[in-house]
């Protein structure tokens, strides 16, 4: 929160110069307001800020205003099914090409069953669905005065920005990733999809 005098900023500590005087760097802390009036000095409260995706501003005590919880939460809810269908449509030709491929269903089935994309796509679909539930778990904190949603909004906010969120199984064609943590528990065991179709 500086100093300004015109459209100068006068910093604690540094000397300045005005109207060809010099002032020495103690000045301002020196000075009475009566000095600084003087001059035309004003003192000049910096804006707050704020993360304008989770929170509408600062209301007038100074606390944050929080966006619409259920609005948030179904806004990340099909965002993330949105990332989960966009990484397994590219590979939604690999069924039908089998099919082709083999003289019946069942070889067709059993030939994707062994595919390392199988056990891939089924592990997107685990892993979009866990992302889900860990969106869903935040709507069961309490309401924090004095706005009633601001404990959810954070707490959905600490998931997605957290180290968690943006981590997904990389494909069989990219490198592995090495996350330093991962929160959502994955199990691909029971998983088994012929298109991209059931991400959403």
């Amino acid at each position: 929160m500086p100093y300004q005098l015109g459209d100068r900023t006068l910093q604690l500590d540094v000397p300045w110069e005005h109207d060809g005087v010099q002032y020495p760097a103690n000045w301002l802390r020196l000075s009475t307001a009566q000095d600084r009036a003087e001059l035309g000095i004003t003192w000049v409260d910096n804006s707050p800020t704020w993360n304008q995706k989770w929170y509408w501003g600062y209301d007038s005590d100074g606390n944050l205003i929080p966006k619409t919880y259920t609005d948030l939460k179904t806004d990340w809810i099909a965002q993330t099914k949105d990332t989960a269908y966009n990484k397994l449509q590219p590979s939604d030709y690999l069924w039908p090409k089998l099919q082709e491929e083999n003289s019946s269903f069942s070889a067709a089935k059993t030939a994707y069953t062994a595919s390392p994309w199988s056990t891939w796509r089924s592990t997107i679909r685990t892993e979009c669905a866990a992302k889900v539930a860990k969106i869903e778990e935040t709507a069961s904190v309490g309401d924090t005065s004095p706005h009633a949603d601001f404990g959810r909004v954070q707490a959905l906010q600490d998931y997605i920005e957290g180290s968690s969120y943006n981590v997904w199984t990389p494909n069989p064609d990219e490198p592995a990733i090495e996350a330093e943590e991962v929160d959502d528990t994955v199990d691909t065991s029971e998983a088994t999809d012929y298109g991209s179709a059931g991400a959403a």
